[in-house]
């Protein structure tokens, strides 16, 4: 057999392979991806899980346009930004559209707000869900840190309680991170500053399912 021969061969057992997995339900889908865990993720520390799971050179361009989809989709509800050059969707919250100062409960409008997001989340194989909660600067830094991190626990319980509604599956990986004040958009140094750094952040990673229909074409179909 010659060379070319054996590259066609191999491009074509990579193809049937992505196909092959397309079909797979969900539960038999995941097999494909060992790593691709919750408990795995919930080691990583918070930059590492937004570079993970990677995309592959061959499928970024269809990852790309698929995630630009989604947030055409978000914009009139949220500030919708695009990282790892288009391959994550970021979408953030104010959390004082979420809390009352100094509160770690929702407020009457947090889960109106927060709704919309879900039908982004159905499948738990497109994305891994990363969301953060920061602060500003009010305070002591033990302060914040316990603000930040009863905040995003309430947000976390809201997602799990989804879960268990059946709104959204239990595959679904969720990872969430309380930062405190370490990573501020804006100096703390005027109102609006600190009002702008006080945010939800969830960002929607690409998952495997999104992954293999990229590398077999069919993402965007």
């Amino acid at each position: 057999m010659t060379s070319i021969h054996i590259r066609i061969l191999s491009t074509l057992t990579a193809f049937l392979v992505c196909i092959a997995a397309l079909a797979l339900p969900p539960s038999e889908l995941s097999a494909l991806y060992p790593d691709y865990e919750e408990d795995v993720f919930m080691d990583m520390d918070f930059e590492a899980n937004l570079a993970s799971p990677d995309v592959p050179e061959q499928a970024r361009k269809e990852v790309v346009k698929f995630q630009r989809k989604l947030a055409e989709k978000l914009k009139n509800n949220y500030t919708i930004d695009l990282m790892r050059e288009g391959e994550v969707v970021v979408v953030t919250i104010p959390t004082d559209h979420l809390f009352l100062p100094n509160d770690t409960l929702f407020c009457n409008e947090a889960v109106r707000t927060l709704t919309p997001l879900l039908a982004s989340m159905k499948n738990p194989y497109m994305y891994k869900l990363v969301v953060a909660v920061h602060t500003d600067d009010t305070g002591s830094e033990s302060y914040r840190d316990h603000l930040s991190s009863e905040r995003i626990r309430t947000v976390y319980d809201w997602l799990m309680d989804e879960i268990d509604r059946g709104t959204l599956s239990e595959d679904l990986v969720i990872v969430p991170y309380s930062m405190g004040s370490t990573m501020p958009l804006e100096l703390n140094d005027t109102r609006r500053h600190r009002s702008e750094n006080r945010r939800l952040e969830i960002y929607f990673i690409p998952g495997p399912e999104m992954i293999d229909k990229a590398l077999a074409g069919t993402l965007n179909k």
